[in-house]
């Protein structure tokens, strides 16, 4: 419990709860449905989706005279949301610790994806069935901050910020994300086989290159600021073939993700907790 001075460090006035309301409704309750959906396509489970959201939301609003501070509303909800979703993987999957380097070292040829999902597939995007069904192979490690580029449309830098790992980490792991997915469409492909062959060899630098092909093709990378990958990309057939895997995915994701339909009871449950806090 706190003391009697800590309650009234943290005691706000009416007129301050009033403008914290006024922003909340304005700035917050906006994210509500992306959020959402970006969760959605994290968790691929709509309970727990609905679950964290909601917890999200409601510690948001709980705590804002405690804890916001000067924080905007996206920031300070967004900081609650990713020490959610963290924690919901730390009790169900961890392989942060998994070697990926075979990724990296996987030939691929990009005219595959052409043999992998009909015309229509590739124009119009696959099932939200068909979706899920693939992005589920991927360790949440990756997943997670590719759903937040292509869903939440969040930037490198943000991302970074946000799990806490360095600027170059999300990258590598954007682009493995998306090489794996490819990789997993291919039914031949075996992917707890291949992570235990490539533990026994020894890392490469190599994707300190690979993973400018992500940041190009998500507009975070100026080429003529880089013109040694610039070149690699105009000589080298593997660098267009990872480069064009990274386009691929992107656009298939983007053309096949659908919205994740949030229950009216939530979001009325988060307006009620609204009201009743900003209106004390």
């Amino acid at each position: 419990m706190h003391s009697h001075s800590k309650l009234e460090r943290f005691r706000v006035s009416k007129e301050e709860l009033t403008k914290l309301g006024n922003e909340f409704n304005s700035e917050a309750m906006p994210m509500l449905e992306p959020l959402c959906n970006t969760t959605f396509w994290i968790l691929l489970n709509k309970k727990f989706t609905k679950k964290i959201v909601k917890q999200t939301f409601l510690e948001a609003i709980e705590n804002c005279n405690v804890t916001k501070n000067q924080a905007d509303w996206p920031s300070w909800v967004l900081r609650i949301w990713m020490r959610e979703i963290l924690d919901y993987y730390v009790k169900r999957e961890n392989d942060v610790q998994t070697i990926f380097d075979f990724i990296d070292n996987t030939e691929v040829d990009s005219n595959q994806i052409t043999t992998f999902f009909t015309p229509d597939e590739l124009k119009s995007g696959l099932t939200k069935n068909k979706l899920v069904k693939y992005l589920e192979k991927l360790p949440a490690v990756l997943r997670i901050p590719m759903i937040m580029k292509e869903i939440h449309s969040l930037s490198y830098e943000k991302i970074a910020e946000l799990i806490d790992v360095p600027f170059g980490v999300v990258a590598t792991r954007i682009y493995r994300a998306r090489k794996l997915l490819f990789l997993s469409f291919d039914e031949n492909f075996r992917y707890e086989e291949e992570k235990k062959k490539w533990s026994q060899k020894e890392s490469t630098n190599k994707i300190f290159e690979l993973r400018k092909c992500a940041l190009l093709v998500d507009h975070e990378l100026v080429l003529e600021q880089d013109p040694e990958f610039n070149e690699l990309v105009t000589v080298d057939n593997q660098f267009k073939n990872e480069l064009d895997i990274q386009d691929s995915i992107k656009k298939l994701i983007n053309t096949s993700r659908s919205n994740c339909s949030l229950s009216n009871s939530l979001k009325n449950r988060i307006e009620r907790k609204a009201n009743n806090k900003f209106s004390q």
